[in-house]
């Protein structure tokens, strides 16, 4: 658009300078041919042809004094270019028709010609700045999508993380509690019973045995309690992607689309299989990537288990400890186990909802 803008800007001073010059009948045919050779040298594109096109119009100049106001315009194109020197063609023009040798007439064109090279020169550097302007910007386009999937993982390992301590403050305080006051209100319990046996008077049996019951109410109450606050503890999407995590024989991927959440004996077998299957690939394997899926369906839950390793073990690895233990874990929940060596070696897994729900 700046070599366009710039032709026109030429060519309307060479227009004027002819005009004053010649008058406007002797100048429409040159205006029309360089209109036709500058347009056809833009259109194109190309060097080669803005040298074909500079030749062409300095041979029709020489037999029409009008197209000598012009050439600082046809030259525009390979000012600064490859074929620069070959600008030097446009005085042959001035040799050949000799009416048009006046210093006036020179002078004119020299101006003209100074104000064509230093508007190309504009030009290019304009078009070098934009060049630059737009690799700094996408550069920079580049910087900040990086440091926005830098923040996103930093963010979502700092969720992991707290969630993590958030399990284990759990776990804690479930085993505190199970520990000190489960075990003090067992022994009160059982001291109770103990003056219950002995005690004679029947008012004290009474409310010995009422307070006795109490302390059995509350006893299931907090067994109740931290057995639902150890459910609780375990995540499974944290637990799976600590196990990812600290896979370190080859990449790992954990892909979890779950929404409601298992029982705690699902959660240890799903978690129990994911471990196994990553100790068979470290152990039998010669994989470079592994991915885990646990997706939900419909009916059910599917755990598909996928390495694009082969089996470089001798033994067996489909009847080996590994497989047995997971096949063991699947039928407890009274899922479907199906092993594939296409592409890799594929654990699919089918377990159904109404077994690993709460």
């Amino acid at each position: 658009m700046n070599h366009i803008i710039n032709k026109i800007i030429i060519f309307l001073c060479c227009g004027v300078f002819a005009i004053s010059s010649l008058g406007l009948k002797d100048i429409l045919i040159p205006v029309i041919i360089i209109i036709a050779i500058s347009s056809l040298s833009s259109f194109l594109n190309k060097q080669v042809i803005s040298l074909a096109c500079m030749f062409l119009f300095l041979f029709f100049t020489a037999f029409f004094q009008a197209g000598l106001f012009f050439i600082p315009l046809i030259c525009y194109d390979i000012f600064l270019e490859d074929f620069q020197f070959l600008v030097g063609a446009a005085i042959i023009p001035f040799f050949i028709n000799d009416e048009a040798l006046n210093n006036y007439v020179i002078a004119l064109i020299l101006v003209l010609g100074i104000i064509s090279f230093i508007l190309k020169k504009q030009a290019i550097e304009l078009i070098a700045a934009n060049s630059r302007y737009e690799a700094f910007r996408k550069k920079a386009e580049e910087i900040s999508i990086a440091l926005e999937l830098q923040n996103k993982e930093l963010m979502e390992k700092q969720d992991y993380e707290v969630n993590l301590a958030t399990l284990n403050e759990r776990n804690r305080i479930a085993r505190e509690i199970h520990d000190n006051i489960g075990h003090t209100l067992s022994s009160s319990i059982l001291q109770i019973g103990a003056l219950i046996t002995i005690a004679r008077d029947s008012s004290v049996v009474t409310n010995l045995t009422l307070l006795k019951d109490t302390l059995s109410d509350g006893m299931d109450n907090i067994r109740h309690s931290i057995h639902n606050l150890h459910d609780k503890s375990m995540d499974l999407n944290t637990t799976l992607q600590s196990l990812v995590n600290g896979f370190s024989f080859c990449p790992a991927t954990l892909s979890y689309n779950i929404e409601n959440d298992f029982s705690i004996k699902a959660k240890y077998s799903i978690a129990f299989i994911v471990k196994e299957a990553l100790s068979n690939t470290m152990k039998h394997s010669n994989a470079t990537k592994v991915s885990i899926e646990l997706t939900e369906q419909p009916a059910f839950y599917q755990l598909i288990i996928k390495d694009n390793g082969a089996p470089t073990s001798c033994s067996n690895t489909e009847t080996g400890m590994g497989i047995t233990n997971i096949t063991h874990r699947v039928a407890t929940l009274d899922g479907t186990l199906r092993i594939s060596r296409e592409n890799g070696y594929v654990i699919f897994i089918s377990l159904p909802k109404r077994r690993v729900e709460n």
